[in-house]
């Protein structure tokens, strides 16, 4: 649908044309993990999914959360958690084995939308790009919970300020750099004067 807007014309999504017509849009969403030995494409939903785009996503129905997620300003610094809980011994045991893999790896966060009859419209919305910190396995009963928390990838929290570097400081990240030898404390440096 395309709207004629003074020379030029406004193009519309097709989730846009859904809302535009009275239709009802369903969005749910989709986390894609990429670990070492494969990508998993999770959506909070039950049964399989394909998106615009071709890629499969595999619904975690009652078994999955994700907690933490925000939109907007604090979307950048704020961690976020994926809970799979439900898990049986056996893969447990294969993420028990993977969760070395699993550190510093990307997590997507997606907006996935939907018709009426649950067919896909527009490509999945990216909303957040994160990296695993850690995750832990908790025993509850004869299941297991997966719980795996990822940073935004903008969250600045683990970057020295610049006025607190220090030689020592320089030294333990980047072994052997001089850039820093002769600085014995903190200390403004003014250019030009």
């Amino acid at each position: 649908m395309a709207v004629a807007a003074g020379s030029g014309s406004l193009v519309f999504s097709d989730a846009a044309q859904l809302v535009l017509a009275g239709q009802r849009v369903g969005a749910t969403l989709g986390v894609k993990m990429e670990l070492a030995s494969e990508t998993l494409n999770l959506w909070l939903g039950n049964g399989r999914v394909r998106s615009n785009d071709g890629q499969e996503w595999e619904g975690l129905g009652r078994l999955g959360g994700i907690s933490g997620l925000e939109f907007g300003a604090l979307a950048a610094t704020q961690p976020i958690t994926l809970t799979l809980s439900g898990l049986d011994a056996g893969l447990a045991n294969t993420a028990r084995e993977q969760n070395s893999q699993m550190r510093g790896r990307r997590v997507s966060v997606f907006a996935l939308l939907f018709d009426q009859s649950m067919q896909p419209i527009d490509l999945p919305y990216l909303c957040m790009l994160a990296t695993i910190d850690h995750a832990s396995m908790k025993r509850s009963g004869d299941a297991y919970v997966l719980e795996v928390v990822a940073e935004p990838i903008f969250n600045t929290k683990h970057i020295p300020s610049l006025n607190l570097v220090t030689d020592a400081d320089q030294q333990s990240r980047y072994p052997g750099d001089r850039i820093f030898e002769r600085t014995a404390y903190v200390h403004a440096i003014f250019w030009g004067s």
